[in-house]
């Protein structure tokens, strides 16, 4: 929490009930000072509001509060996008299953003295649907032996503790970028049938191309993980802060290690096809919190 002051805020509610539509934004402005001066202003971007995409809502205030925003059921924190902490900003995941229709958001302001005051508004999320894919991949990664299923249980513990692991602080540097040029070959959310049997959800994005293409880092952040995976190979996983990581799957090589700092454009590895994959290319993932979103949605928003 803020600090507490002696002088009083007044909050005053201009404009209460909002439909946001992305990308265009949206405000909601209240007054924060006794005086009627300066609005906080809070508006949403997005490449499109349906399952799979990131939102952006930013808030600017001409005087330091605190906030945070309740969307279905979750809580998100606003870090600040300025040294002066007077810009800040939230992230919402919309799941890959998230059903269509009209969602209340709430923003919670506290001001320096501890007056507090809820925003709410309105997210319409639209239908979307997504593909099916039937792949052929080794028998091994459809029926694993004893071996395998004791090693993907052990993968998949780790990343568990790694993805709980967060800092409330904003570790990006602008605008995020595509970690290398290709065609997308497989889209995000694509239900996937291997081998006419097993499915699952594809998780992020495959950009084709040839082995031993350099992979960008697609912003800033601390490498929370740098090795071999049964399934994607050999992998590496950037948190950004606020709990968002960006994945980069099936790589030939890596070139980072775990806990060392890496800038935008940073080489991170080499594509390739390690792991349960079926030629040369780069899976690129994004998670927020526990919520994977397709990584080409981030890279419409905007980042002072």
């Amino acid at each position: 929490m803020v600090p507490r002051m002696k002088t009083r805020t007044h909050f005053l509610i201009i404009c209460l009930m909002l439909t946001m539509i992305c990308p265009a934004c949206l405000n909601a402005s209240l007054v924060v000072s006794p005086t009627g001066e300066g609005n906080v202003r809070i508006c949403s971007e997005c490449r499109h509001p349906s399952p799979g995409e990131i939102v952006k809502i930013s808030l600017q205030s001409p005087v330091p509060v605190y906030a945070t925003l309740s969307f279905d059921g979750r809580e998100y924190i606003f870090t600040a996008e300025s040294d002066d902490n007077l810009q800040q900003f939230a992230l919402i995941a919309l799941g890959v299953d998230v059903e269509p229709g009209v969602y209340g958001v709430v923003v919670h302001l506290e001001s320096l003295d501890g007056t507090r005051k809820d925003i709410p508004f309105k997210l319409a999320v639209s239908e979307k649907e997504f593909p099916s894919q039937k792949i052929q991949v080794a028998r091994s990664f459809t029926s694993p032996s004893p071996a395998a299923v004791k090693r993907i249980k052990s993968d998949k513990e780790m990343l568990s503790r790694i993805y709980t692991v967060s800092t409330p602080d904003w570790l990006g540097d602008g605008g995020f970028i595509m970690p290398l040029s290709g065609g997308i070959s497989g889209v995000f959310g694509a239900r996937r049938v291997f081998n006419r049997g097993f499915v699952s959800r594809h998780r992020g994005v495959d950009i084709r191309s040839p082995a031993g293409t350099s992979v960008k880092a697609s912003n800033s952040g601390e490498v929370v993980l740098a090795r071999n995976l049964y399934f994607s190979g050999d992998t590496v996983i950037i948190h950004h802060g606020i709990g968002l990581f960006s994945i980069y799957c099936h790589m030939s090589k890596t070139v980072v290690e775990e806990g060392v700092f890496v800038d935008k454009g940073e080489t991170i590895g080499y594509t390739g096809s390690t792991g349960r994959s079926t030629g040369p290319h780069l899976h690129w993932g994004l998670r927020l919190a526990d919520t994977y979103a397709d990584p080409l949605s981030i890279v419409y928003l905007s980042f002072d």
